[in-house]
This record gives C-alpha cells, structure tokens and sequence, in this order.
C-alpha cells in the first residue's frame, strides 16, 4: 500500500471499520437470536461473552468509520495526521514499542504456560502452541519485510 496516497489509505481503513462494524453487528444479532432461540441455562458463558465482545467490536469498528470519514472532509486535520504519521522518528518509535510489546507478550504467554502445566495440562499444550505459532509469523513476517525494505 505504499503506492497509495494517505487520503486513499485512511478511506480503506474507513471501509474496513464499517465492515468490520456490520460484521460484529450481524454476529450480536445471530448470537441474541440462538440465545433466545436455544434457551440455554444462564449459567453458561459463551453466549454472554459473545455479546459482549461483538458489542465492542461493533463500537470499535463504527467508531473507526465514522472518526475517519470526519478527519477525511477536514482537509487541515487531514494534513496534520498525516505529517504525524509520516513523521520518520514517530515510526521507528511505533515500531520500537511494537518490538517490546511483542517479546514482553511473549515471555508472559511462556511465564503463563509454566504456571498452567501444575493446574490445567491442555491449558499448558495451547499455550505452547501459541509460543511455537507467534515465533512462526515474527519469522515469516521478518523475512518478508526485511526483503522489501532493503
């Protein structure tokens, strides 16, 4: 996307919000409808869960759209958000703290995976799993990008 000028990379980013806002909207109404539908004990905690967490995604997803259809008719504020995030120093800082994010995520999956194998052994293999996936994608995804960048 780098071809794409930043007024054409904030209106796909505008499109995705609103997809994924009628995305989660369409899961909450399914799930409300089942829930009704089944008439499933109130013990159970999926179906809460699930509402709970597409209500967010719903949120997310039209607060996305409807935040950047405004920057989008406010040509100063366009202009300004994009210097901002143009700004060299401003990346390398983003992808420093995306850096640490990732590895503290990482020694805190493999610090979880240690407490679980005493309480919960499958608990223990999925986290492994998790470990073995997310080293996977850094691989991959470092060797794609460090391909195009040099």
């Amino acid at each position: 996307m780098k071809h794409l000028s930043y007024q054409s990379r904030k209106r796909i980013n505008m499109y995705f919000g609103l997809i994924e806002g009628f995305v989660a909207l369409c899961i909450l109404v399914t799930t409300v409808i089942l829930y009704n539908t089944l008439q499933l004990a109130t013990d159970t905690i999926t179906f809460p869960s699930i509402i709970g967490l597409s209500s967010g995604m719903a949120g997310a997803g039209f607060g996305i759209f409807f935040r950047t259809r405004k920057l989008l008719h406010n040509p100063e504020q366009l202009k300004s958000n994009q210097i901002r995030d143009m700004d060299e120093r401003n990346q390398y800082i983003a992808s420093q703290a995306a850096r640490l994010a990732f590895w503290t995520m990482l020694i805190l999956t493999y610090l979880a995976a240690v407490v679980s194998v005493f309480f919960q052994p499958a608990l223990y293999f999925f986290l492994c799993v998790q470990i073995v996936v997310m080293l996977i994608l850094y691989l991959i995804f470092a060797r794609i990008l460090g391909r195009t960048c040099c």
